[in-house]
């Protein structure tokens, strides 16, 4: 104690160290970061700027084990929808049609999945669909949210396949946009090899970013490149578990289940669409042959990005219909 006492300025620059520390967040990105739920409540807005994105990032202990980051918009009574992200994306991916929803009436729901965005990164090995799905279940149950409306895009509508069979009496209207069957040949191992190839402190290179987030029409560059670099900065470690998770499982068995559950679906697809072709699109219909189908011409993989206009007017027609 005397030590320490005799040491007031050493002292004071070791805890200023430590705050300054605390305050970095998640990777370098700098974005606020929380143990748990959030203590304060939240006051719902309408529209959130590329800018404020960050600063409106929640936080909430789940059952499943993690802490999930996830972004709120809308009205506080209205129904219940959650957006659910790609591959390696986070609660930004919506920020260009959230607020058609939040407009529209919607309290809105905008999660980052395990590994992903602000969300905890468990060294699992790989997180899978099933891991997405019961986290989604979690919030839910933390947010006190019986029922829903979800839309997920790419990885994330493979995840709400998955709600759907295992969750089918919480899903309202579900839309699949940019989807594909679940199987291990959706994805395959590529990524995963790649992945495999980087130090656990080194990111993939532009390059790679760039085809990865590459778009046959013209996306808010300023949106995309905040976008990018949000999945550029995730850890080895976590690209590692979501490419390796995205092949692991399998649901062509369980496709006569999920359509016997007579849930209202919506499958999204553009015509230039790089990852999920349009044969993909057809064994999809025939295990979901009661789904809408929507096709979009010259329209790549983020549909949402490209037109986000109309994608939100073409997912709330679909839901209120």
């Amino acid at each position: 104690m005397k030590a320490i006492l005799k040491r007031p300025a050493a002292l004071l620059l070791a805890l200023m160290m430590a705050l300054s520390l605390a305050a970095c967040g998640n990777d370098a990105n700098n974005a606020p970061s929380s143990d748990g739920e959030n203590d304060a409540p939240y006051e719902l807005q309408m529209e959130i700027s590329q800018d404020d994105w960050d600063a409106n990032r929640q936080y909430v202990d789940l059952s499943t084990g993690i802490t999930m980051s996830y972004v709120e918009m809308g009205v506080e009574d209205g129904p219940a929808l959650i957006l659910q992200h790609g591959m390696t994306d986070n609660s930004r991916s919506w920020s260009l049609v959230a607020s058609d929803f939040a407009e529209a009436g919607y309290h809105v729901y905008m999660l980052d999945l395990r590994g992903h965005g602000y969300s905890d990164k468990p060294e699992t090995g790989m997180y899978t669909i099933i891991d997405f799905s019961n986290d989604i279940a979690a919030f839910m149950d933390a947010k006190g949210i019986e029922k829903a409306d979800l839309v997920g895009h790419s990885l994330g509508s493979m995840t709400m396949q998955a709600f759907m069979m295992n969750y089918p009496d919480r899903c309202n209207h579900v839309v699949l946009v940019a989807s594909t069957p679940v199987n291990s040949a959706a994805l395959g191992t590529d990524m995963y090899d790649y992945m495999l190839t980087l130090a656990d402190n080194e990111h993939p290179d532009d390059e790679f970013m760039a085809g990865w987030y590459a778009n046959p029409n013209p996306v808010d560059e300023d949106f995309l490149q905040r976008e990018m670099k949000e999945s550029q900065n995730l850890d080895a470690n976590a690209w590692r578990c979501i490419c390796a998770g995205s092949a692991a499982v399998d649901l062509t068995p369980f496709y006569p289940y999920i359509d016997s559950y007579d849930i209202p679906t919506l499958i999204m697809h553009g015509t230039l669409d790089s990852f999920f072709d349009d044969a993909a699109q057809e064994i999809l219909c025939s295990y979901l042959p009661d789904a809408e189908y929507k096709v979009y011409e010259n329209i790549g993989h983020n549909i949402q990005w490209e037109i986000p206009e109309q994608f939100a007017a073409d997912v709330l027609a679909f839901i209120a219909a």
